[in-house]
């Protein structure tokens, strides 16, 4: 019976170094992913302003504008156009 109060006690005291270790451990986890859900918002917000700017880009008004002044296109009249009629192929 001398044995099982050290036992005991050694074992309660294993028992507190654990949980103190594990919520340690949890709050250092609860912080990484405190950190990496903030970094997810980040990107996501990023994400959100690059298709944005790659609407703007390709958005129909600036490409016709850019047709206009740097390639001095513009918009054919009804008699410039020319239509095209595919012919069957006999073989």
């Amino acid at each position: 019976m001398n044995w099982l109060l050290p036992l005991l006690w050694l074992a309660l005291v294993l028992s507190a170094l654990s949980v103190i270790y594990v919520s340690h451990l949890c709050r250092q986890l609860y912080n990484e992913l405190s950190k990496l859900e903030q970094e997810a918002n980040a990107l996501q917000v990023e994400w959100g302003r690059y298709l944005l700017e790659q609407s703007s880009w390709a958005s129909l008004s600036r490409v016709e504008q850019l047709a206009e002044s740097q390639l001095q296109m513009r918009v054919p009249e009804p008699d410039e156009i020319i239509i095209v009629r595919a012919q069957a192929v006999v073989e």
